[in-house]
């Protein structure tokens, strides 16, 4: 996590007091207490979507963007579920607290789905969270805050890396280089003829100029700085610890399991970018449930993939958008709109390949227009059986692809966009900024389905077909265009 310049303070006023390192003399075991297997929950849910570029950091922008995307949310927050897609290599660690205290207001229950990573800032985030939902490939890591160095321009450190040798140092001095001062005291008195007081003065001078060197390259700003930013990220995490993902447990045991994870979380690992898999969160008494049970774990990678992609080759760093489960199950709905329309368009464009080849010395419009009827009514008949109405779809948008292709000579790619587009147009199926992205999508997935499968709508398994669909709504949530 990054460290601003001017950190927020942590209000007490509904914070219980986090427990000092050695207050609570009692210990429990590191172990995952393991939630009870819910009913499901009624109300509306919401999938919140928080995907970063590598480069983008967690700012206090993201706030805005985080209010006005939340006040799409209708339902009051007690009927209200979000699960919170994130992936990030983190930020700042005073916006991330904030905007989980504002997405908290809004609902009942969250939960925190990782697809693929969740670093630093972003595993802070994750602690609000009831439960954080995590895959084999799903990865989360310290919370030790990243800071600009006090001294040298644009160098980012750890704030252990300031703090560290300080304590290291305290180590040694009060483990070695004290007892051993206080033994040449001894040592003195006994051999020189001298007051122990005396020899004690001689000893711990003896050790101070010994050490002196290494004590002066300790700027005690920039490790007063270092312990501040610590201190604070691990204050953050016990309270959503305590507020939320302990907050059915026993008062004491709630405190301390907030307490001993929040303290391994910051100080407990030797490298910022360190990996803690979905087993090793359950090690850290982390409320990990495992993403093969969760109904749309694999859907949610493919997207956030696809919004990365995008990510990666546009202006647009990062993407903060909410959408309904009703949303998405409209759009994703393979067998109902998106899956046929790209069906048939598919279907008509499986005969233009035979028609070039037979047509290629023809350039009489009415023979090439008998051809192209004739090719028609013969592939009708080649089809499995299926409803009438979905053979005269497909009659009409195969000849509606052929003519642009073979008689008013449209580019392939043009004439698929212009079939698609045309059908949604007329049914009134999505604004035209969506049909628009959404033909072009269907064009990719058309010319790719042709060369590599055989696809039959009675036979085909949907996923073949909502790869595409998904890459549509990965479009969508990154230019945040309404559906």
């Amino acid at each position: 996590m990054e460290e601003e310049k001017k950190p927020e303070e942590i209000s007490d006023e509904k914070n219980p007091e986090m427990p000092k390192e050695g207050k609570n003399e009692e210990k429990l075991p590191l172990k995952t207490p393991i939630p009870t297997k819910e009913e499901e929950e009624k109300g509306a849910r919401y999938l919140l979507f928080f995907v970063y570029n590598t480069q983008a950091p967690i700012t206090r922008d993201d706030i805005f963007d985080l209010i006005d995307q939340l006040n799409k949310i209708p339902t009051p927050p007690e009927e209200t579920r979000i699960d919170m897609v994130i992936l990030s290599n983190g930020g700042f660690p005073h916006p991330a607290y904030q905007m989980m205290n504002v997405i908290r207001a809004k609902c009942k229950k969250l939960k925190a789905v990782v697809p693929l990573y969740a670093k630093s800032a972003a595993t802070l985030m994750t602690l609000a969270a009831d439960e954080i939902v995590m895959g084999p490939q799903s990865e989360i890591g310290p919370i030790d805050m990243q800071m600009e160095h006090p001294l040298i321009e644009k160098l980012n450190i750890s704030a252990l890396e300031g703090y560290y040798p300080f304590l290291q140092l305290y180590e040694k001095f009060t483990s070695d280089f004290f007892p051993i001062a206080l033994k040449m005291a001894e040592e003195i008195a006994e051999n020189v003829g001298i007051k122990r007081e005396e020899a004690v003065d001689i000893a711990l001078n003896t050790a101070v100029n010994f050490i002196s060197p290494i004590t002066s390259q300790i700027n005690p700003t920039i490790v007063n700085m270092c312990y501040r930013a610590l201190t604070t990220g691990e204050a953050y995490a016990y309270n959503f610890l305590y507020r939320y993902m302990f907050k059915d447990k026993p008062e004491r045991e709630k405190s301390i399991l907030a307490s001993q994870t929040a303290h391994m979380l910051v100080w407990g690992f030797q490298n910022h970018g360190q990996i803690i898999a979905r087993d090793d969160a359950k090690l850290l008494n982390l409320y990990i449930s495992y993403g093969e049970n969760y109904d749309i774990f694999n859907m949610i990678y493919v997207i956030t993939k696809e919004i990365i992609n995008i990510l990666s080759s546009s202006q647009v760093s990062k993407a903060i958008r909410v959408i309904s489960m009703e949303q998405l199950q409209r759009l994703l709905n393979v067998d109902s709109y998106l899956g046929y329309i790209t069906f048939i368009v598919y279907k008509a464009y499986s005969l233009v390949f035979p028609l070039r080849e037979s047509l290629k010395n023809v350039t009489d419009p009415q023979k090439i227009s008998l051809a192209l009827r004739q090719t028609l009514s013969q592939s009708l008949t080649t089809l499995p059986s299926m409803p009438e109405t979905e053979k005269n779809d497909i009659a009409q948008i195969s000849l509606e692809l052929l003519e642009n292709i073979f008689i008013k000579n449209f580019k392939d790619e043009n004439a698929i966009y212009t079939v698609a587009y045309d059908r949604m147009i007329r049914e009134k199926a999505f604004s035209k900024p969506v049909t628009e992205v959404i033909a072009g999508r269907i064009v990719e997935a058309v010319k790719e389905l042709t060369q590599t499968i055989e696809i039959e709508i009675d036979r085909t398994p949907p996923e073949v077909v909502s790869k595409y669909i998904l890459q549509i709504l990965a479009f969508l949530l990154v230019y945040n265009i309404k559906f």
